[in-house]
Formats: structure tokens, sequence, C-alpha cells
């Protein structure tokens, strides 16, 4: 990246804090914090739920396909929806906003998406912003409750949006430090976990479902697996715990 290239980023990042993008992220942090402690604590079976809900999603998309492909893809992107769910809600931290340490470039796409989700919702609110204004003029009832709901989600939108581009044009200033430390950390996770790694793939391929971690640790066939897989977990656990402590 050239100097010119970093410091119109620099400029664009500026402009973002300005519209009040670092203070709004804030807000978004406190609501997760509790958002995940809800969900946690008064609805003990929203894995399950969620998990139903992508099965019904992935079986209606089924019936467009047309190809092998694109079943497979449709498969996949499945289990990757479960999989990031349980992640977010262990870590209590939605991906859309934080980096993951072991793939820091996959954010990017989250960026993306999660803007992409709140400018067509704010297309929305700009085609339903007049009709309620015009509904309020002349009297309509429940048009002026309905015109401050909307209101508020277009503010909502725009702050997310502003947040989103924040964060875009800091990953782009950063990227290529980003990319250097995941490839050294998937150096490091292949040279440590690769037996342990390929068992869990292996058994996240083959079946439609997610694995059980009983059937993960029921696939291990030997010593140096089973130590890999050891020292795996002992490493999240002391991950966890130290974030943990940092949290507090």
């Amino acid at each position: 990246m050239t100097k010119q290239e970093k410091e119109q980023l620099n400029k664009k990042i500026r402009f973002h804090e300005k519209l009040g993008a670092a203070k709004f992220q804030k807000i978004v942090f406190i609501v997760e914090k509790y958002k995940f402690k809800l969900i946690k604590s008064c609805f003990p079976n929203f894995i399950k739920y969620y998990d139903k809900y992508c099965d019904y999603n992935l079986e209606k998309s089924l019936k467009y396909a047309k190809s092998d492909a694109e079943i497979e893809k449709l498969k996949r992107d499945t289990k990757f929806a479960k999989m990031a769910m349980r992640k977010e809600l262990n870590q209590e931290k939605n991906r859309n906003y934080h980096m993951d340490d072991e793939r820091p470039t996959e954010i990017y796409t989250y960026l993306l998406w999660n803007k992409a989700v709140h400018v067509s919702d704010l297309k929305r609110n700009l085609i339903l912003t007049p009709i309620f204004i015009v509904g309020t003029i002349f009297g309509v009832p429940g048009a002026m409750f309905f015109l401050i709901i909307e209101a508020a989600n277009m503010i909502i939108n725009l702050e997310c949006i502003n947040i989103q581009d924040w964060n875009i044009n800091k990953f782009k200033r950063s990227e290529e430090a980003i990319i250097r430390k995941e490839q050294k950390r998937t150096k490091h996770n292949i040279d440590s976990y690769e037996e342990a790694a390929s068992i869990i793939d292996k058994k996240i391929s083959e079946d439609d479902k997610l694995p059980s971690f009983a059937e993960i640790i029921d696939s291990i066939t030997t010593q140096e697996q089973l130590e890999q897989m050891k020292s795996m977990l002992l490493n999240e656990f002391s991950k966890r715990q130290s974030k943990s402590v940092r949290g507090k």
C-alpha cells in the first residue's frame, strides 16, 4: 500500500469517526453483551431451535438447487451457519464486529454482509417513512407511532452503515499485516494440530448434521491424534480463560 493510499484511508476513518462510529460501536457492544446473556438465561434451547430454522431454510433451498455442486454448497453453508452461531454464543461476540484470532481476514466478508443488510433495511425505511408522514398529516390511526419506529430504525441503520464503513477502512489499512498474521497462525496450527484437525474436518464433512463431541472423540485412532486433540482443547481453554479475566 502506498503512502497516499494509506492517507486516503485515514481520512475516511476520521470522517466516519466524526459521524460517531466509535461512540455508537460502544453502544452496540453494550447491547451485544446483554443480548447474549438474555439468550442464555431466557432461551436455553435457542441452539436447538436455531438448528431447526437452518434445516427448514435448507430444505426450501434444496428444492430449487440445480446441480450437485449447488446442493453441496447449501449444505456446507448451513453447517457453517450452525457452527458460527455456536461460536457466537460461546464467546458472546457477534462475528460482524469482532475479529477472529485464528481467521482475522474472515471479518471483512462479515463487514460487507452486515453493511448490505443495513443498506437494504435503510431502503425500506426511505420507502415507508414518507408514507407514514402522509398518514400522520391526514390523521391515520397509528401512523405517528409507526413513523417514530421507522425514524428510529433509520437512524440505527445509518449509524450501523457508518460503523461498518469505518471498520472496513480500518481493515483495508491493516490488511497486509492481518494477512501475514493469519498465515503465521495457520502454519502454527497445521504444524501443531494437523492430525486432530483432520479428524474434526472429516466428521463435519461426512454427515449432514454436526457431529457431537463424543462422536469426534470416538473417531480418534492413534496416540498422536489424542495428544494433539488434548493440546488443542487445553490451548483453547487457556485462551478463553485469559479473555474472560481481561473482560472483567
